[in-house]
């Protein structure tokens, strides 16, 4: 490509992200032309491995909770967000820690599944991969008992 068309494609990606920001970060990546330049500023803003940013993260993990009629799929999705976010600072997790934090998200109507797991945890070990495979499982569980039930209730 000549060097216009690099500037075009860089000015088209930089629109683009522009659009997707709010206000607030606009300000500061509102006169960036070239996309890795954009970039590095809202990294240097968000993904910066402060102490301050590390602290509000794993703030954020410790205070995350399933809501109630939401999909778990995207739960799983925010705390796993949180958990990759803190791996890039350079802080991880043991994968049993992972799991039984995962399962301590979970709200009290779970509490059956939650003593179901860590009792059928091989070697008392509940691994992260178990708590999400289980967690999923057990909302397609639900649901289908759920939609079950309500059949039953409108034939009635």
């Amino acid at each position: 490509m000549f060097e216009e068309e690099w500037d075009f494609k860089h000015q088209q990606v930089c629109d683009f992200i522009r659009q997707s920001v709010e206000d607030n970060v606009y300000n500061h990546i509102a006169n960036k032309t070239h996309a890795r330049t954009l970039w590095e500023k809202i990294e240097s803003l968000y993904a910066s491995k402060s102490g301050n940013n590390k602290l509000n993260l794993l703030n954020c993990l410790m205070n995350l909770r399933y809501r109630v009629n939401s999909s778990i799929s995207d739960h799983l999705n925010e705390f796993q967000g949180l958990l990759d976010q803190l791996s890039g600072m350079g802080i991880n997790f043991d994968d049993e820690v992972m799991g039984l934090w995962l399962l301590n998200t979970l709200p009290e109507s779970w509490e059956v599944f939650r003593v179901s797991i860590t009792n059928s945890a091989s070697n008392g070990i509940v691994s992260f991969q178990m708590a999400k495979s289980g967690a999923l499982n057990e909302e397609m569980r639900r649901k289908a008992h759920g939609s079950s039930s309500q059949s039953k209730m409108f034939v009635t």
